[in-house]
């Protein structure tokens, strides 16, 4: 687990090494590499819930979760566990950092959307003396954890009914997983204590690209793909949500709303060798999910069969490993303040 000195330090942290994973214009690598495969270090999870909760839905070969069936979309399986923790890891080499709000000492967090459960237990380390709740819908976080956190399983969207009110609330790669995120924007205001802090540290799809490689590609299709069906299904999803965030915190009533926007290539392409980096474990981060992300949301939002999703899956991923494709995601980071006298 993190420590303070490891994980967040807001008063000595080099700002170049913040921002390095800035969204930028990169320089292209032109020489080949070979990238290494991850290790396999799979672990169990068990929590103290109810057996039903653990009765998932079993759809082509991978699990879902039980509670509000088919809300989300994504898999809860260990392979997706697996990509998770993975996912947090590459979290972690980009902010440098767990949260950018400006906290000082929390009494109470909310992780909404705790998936494994990697961030809050790093952040009830950090902040030993604030009370941490995780909620989510599945019961895949672990069961030893700091003593002043615990795991819920819940959906924030919800009425909420905690019987206090937070510091801090935090929402982590959630686009496409809310009906209405200014419904979640709203109750977060209304149950954050004046002066507590709501951040968004989301992606953006479909990709992008400076110079043109990602135009006519399997990549580019697939990112268009996916937000049409999330919006076919009423959970839109990617820059449709994340670039609005900004928006509808100031009209919930935020006040000191900032953004920064990082990004994540799409392989190694970059020249630049902190960026390669990202670019190689996002690499295998995607084409770990990609046959998750695409089950559920195609054949539901689109009406596709699964041959059809295994021959799209096939190319993006072609696409993904392809060097010559400059693609990046867009990943925007948005910390906004209940104001003082609200």
């Amino acid at each position: 687990m993190a420590t303070p000195s490891d994980t967040q330090d807001n008063s000595s942290i080099d700002q170049t090494s913040i921002d390095h994973a800035r969204e930028q214009s990169l320089e292209i690598d032109e020489h080949s590499d070979v990238d290494s495969a991850l290790g396999d270090d799979t672990q169990s999870r068990t929590t103290s819930l109810t057996e039903s909760i653990y009765n998932y839905r079993q759809e082509f070969g991978r699990t879902y979760h039980a509670y509000k069936d088919g809300q989300y979309v994504f898999p809860n399986d260990e392979r997706e566990s697996d990509r998770l923790d993975l996912q947090s890891h590459i979290l972690n080499l980009t902010y440098r950092r767990l949260h950018f709000a400006p906290l000082e000492h929390p009494r109470h967090a909310l992780d909404i959307g705790a998936g494994t459960g990697i961030w809050a237990m790093d952040f009830a380390d950090l902040y030993p003396e604030c009370q941490v709740i995780g909620i989510d819908l599945s019961p895949g976080q672990p069961a030893f954890v700091p003593p002043n956190l615990k795991f819920v399983i819940d959906d924030a969207e919800d009425e909420w009914i905690y019987d206090h009110k937070f510091d801090y609330v935090h929402c982590r790669l959630m686009a496409g997983c809310f009906a209405d995120v200014e419904k979640l924007i709203e109750q977060a205001y209304n149950n954050l204590e004046p002066g507590g802090w709501l951040e968004f540290q989301d992606y953006g799809l479909p990709l992008k690209s400076s110079d043109g490689t990602l135009e006519g590609t399997s990549l580019q299709q697939w990112g268009e793909l996916m937000c049409e069906a999330a919006r076919k299904i009423g959970r839109p999803m990617g820059s449709e949500v994340s670039g609005r965030y900004s928006e509808w915190m100031q009209a919930a009533g935020f006040v000191d709303i900032e953004e920064k926007n990082f990004m994540w290539p799409s392989n190694t392409w970059p020249r630049d060798k902190y960026m390669k980096e990202l670019g190689h474990w996002n690499m295998i981060n995607i084409t770990e999910g990609l046959e998750g992300f695409c089950l559920q949301l195609l054949t539901r939002g689109l009406g596709w069969q699964k041959e059809e999703i295994d021959i799209l899956v096939a190319k993006v991923t072609a696409d993904i490993k392809d060097r010559r494709i400059h693609a990046y995601y867009p990943m925007p980071v948005i910390w906004g303040r209940k104001p003082l006298h609200a």
